[in-house]
């Protein structure tokens, strides 16, 4: 649980405050003088390391409001902060809070400038902090801080005046629009005053003329006075304001009020003063940070720490919940894998009874299995001639003038039966390579002849030799080669018969012919 430490500085006395999850849960008041802040660094010391926040409540603090060209990055930056040293030469607290922007042509900044005019005040407080090594986060002056008290009540006007009872007198903070604008610490002393309304009447006549000297507000402008009364004390001084003072709106917050808006214990409010404006700065510092870069070098660091140490948080977590997420399935995949073994021996079981009644088989299963397989790649070597037959009658189709006879089909490791002839034409392709005998092919042996034949054998070889080229060209062919022609035209035979021409005679031309196809997958 995030812890950090709050500190509120006045010149009468140091309030320090120990802030745990999102509310203070306690606080400690020590005298400011050197027994009080030997008690308060006895305090402190019980939490090293931890970051600490400081608050002052003092007079010598200043606020001025300017407007400033509209800039962005460095240039902003190097503006404002010349500024600072242009109004704050003497401190090196001080701080701008930007407030928006003017409604003219130009559209100006409109910057809050605040700064603790008495650097010695704090010194002691700075010295203790380092050397107890606490990291410092901020310095902030208590006006500042009220701010999100208002945010938080929701106060139905435009002109709001914030007082409040402190050891150093009364504290008079006036808004406008919501934003602060400027702060009055009177030197009040509550224990000789013998009429507390009139002293608050007479404070906020001062107040309302001292506004209307800055020209920040008019003496016709409505006010709305915010009275905290952290004691319940102030029940008649607000009812005796709101009857003498009919032009304002009194409002009281009491103990009840407080603690209920703020979320703090009781006796903690009734402990100081400074408890509720501790209370507002650990739950939302303001913007004006007083603190120079160099001095809150050990709170970054601390961040840093804040930063890795979560990093490292979140990935163990992740690494932690990887692991239960792998945890898991590996659980479940060992339950599946058990009730998949569970379930294999209960199919087996059942396989078993079953089978054990079955009549004895003609054949082992090993047998039957081995059957199976070649019965399947029977049907899936098969082949049947219906494609061979296809492309005969297509080439057929281009020849009418011859008729098939015979077609022998064969698919296995040879090729249908030949009988050689001793023709040039029909010879082995040069460098073509046997095929082995444990290829399958599918071939076919074509038987026809040439009708009408009037013994022109020269008509007869053109036809045919037009037969077996077309089925040369087909892509589906690797070889079509003639088996047996009409005419021998071996040249190593020797020549008979008669040479004379007997166009009248009538007769076949018969010729035989190969078809081998390519393998198919």
């Amino acid at each position: 649980m995030a812890q950090k430490l709050l500190l509120s500085v006045s010149a009468h006395k140091l309030t320090a405050a120990r802030w745990r999850g999102s509310a203070l849960v306690h606080c400690a008041v020590f005298a400011n003088d050197e027994a009080g802040y030997s008690a308060c660094r006895d305090y402190l010391a019980q939490f090293p390391g931890k970051p600490i926040s400081i608050i002052v409540d003092a007079v010598e603090e200043d606020y001025r409001f300017e407007t400033l060209p509209h800039t962005f990055g460095a240039d902003r930056r190097a503006l404002v902060a010349r500024k600072l040293r242009q109004h704050y030469r003497g401190t090196p607290y001080s701080a701008a809070a930007r407030q928006g922007r003017d409604t003219g042509k130009r559209r100006d900044d409109r910057y809050l400038f605040s700064a603790l005019t008495n650097p010695d005040l704090l010194a002691p407080c700075l010295d203790m902090i380092q050397d107890l090594g606490l990291a410092l986060a901020g310095v902030y002056l208590l006006p500042m801080v009220a701010g999100a008290l208002l945010e938080k009540l929701r106060v139905p006007a435009s002109n709001i005046l914030l007082i409040a009872q402190h050891s150093g007198g009364l504290r008079l903070t006036y808004f406008s629009e919501g934003q602060f604008r400027v702060s009055r610490l009177t030197r009040a002393d509550f224990a000789k005053s013998s009429d507390l309304a009139q002293l608050f009447a007479e404070e906020i006549i001062n107040t309302r003329l001292y506004l209307h000297a800055l020209h920040i507000a008019t003496l016709e402008d409505h006010l709305a006075v915010v009275i905290l009364d952290r004691n319940d004390e102030l029940a008649a001084v607000t009812a005796t304001l709101a009857r003498e003072y009919p032009s304002l709106t009194c409002m009281r917050l009491g103990t009840e009020e407080l603690t209920a808006t703020l979320g703090v214990q009781r006796e903690l409010v009734a402990a100081s003063s400074d408890v509720v404006y501790l209370q507002l700065l650990g739950q939302q510092p303001p913007p004006c940070n007083l603190a120079p870069h160099a001095m809150r070098s050990g709170y970054r660091r601390y961040q840093a720490r804040r930063w890795l140490y979560g990093a490292c948080a979140l990935v163990a977590g992740v690494a932690v919940a990887w692991n239960g997420y792998t945890a898991w399935q590996i659980r479940e995949q060992r339950e599946l894998l058990a009730a998949t073994v569970e379930q294999t021996k209960r199919v087996e079981q059942q396989y078993a009874d079953i089978t054990r009644h079955f009549p004895p088989a003609p054949a082992s299963a090993e047998t039957l299995a081995k059957a199976v397989q070649i019965a399947v790649r029977l049907q899936q070597d098969a082949r049947t001639p219906e494609h061979m037959m296809a492309l005969v009658a297509r080439g057929l189709e281009r020849s009418p003038g011859i008729t098939l006879k015979v077609l022998r089909w064969r698919y296995g490791s040879g090729v249908a039966e030949t009988t050689a002839v001793s023709n040039a034409t029909n010879a082995p392709r040069p460098g073509e390579a046997a095929p082995s005998a444990q290829t399958r092919l599918e071939s076919a042996l074509i038987e026809g002849e040439l009708r009408p034949f009037n013994g022109d054998y020269r008509v007869a070889m053109e036809a045919i030799n037009a037969l077996r080229e077309g089925f040369a060209r087909d892509p589906a062919v690797a070889e079509a080669r003639m088996v047996k022609l009409p005419l021998n035209v071996d040249p190593a035979l020797a020549l008979t018969g008669n040479t004379s021409e007997n166009r009248d005679q009538s007769g076949t031309a018969d010729f035989k012919m190969l078809i081998v196809l390519k393998a198919r997958s």
